[in-house]
């Protein structure tokens, strides 16, 4: 019998809109992997759900999928980070916003 380690990152609360943008983003990174590693994604209920799982556990496979949760993890936060950032500036710049010409 082989074992088999799953891991399940889930984040919440992005919405539909952005929860299938950020999906967009870190699918393309995840197609070519070896045969004993599975990377699924989708959205469910606005949440953003990603899905790493290695069969037949070694000391080396561990380690590598520790390597794509890392991996994983730090794309999601520079993206989310990105769109915070952005969400922010567009905010600021809105209508009566101050421009650094002293113009409204």
């Amino acid at each position: 019998m082989s074992a088999e380690i799953v891991t399940m990152i889930r984040i919440h609360g992005l919405g539909e809109r952005l929860a299938r943008a950020a999906l967009a983003s870190v699918a393309p990174d995840n197609r070519q992997v070896p045969g004993w590693l599975k990377i699924s994604e989708r959205v469910e209920n606005g949440d953003l759900v990603i899905e790493i799982v290695v069969d037949e556990v070694s000391k080396t496979r561990l380690g590598s999928m520790r390597n794509t949760v890392d991996e994983v993890l730090s794309v999601l936060y520079v993206l989310l980070k990105s769109i915070e950032e952005t969400a922010k500036a567009l905010k600021e710049s809105g209508p009566g916003a101050s421009h650094a010409s002293g113009r409204k």
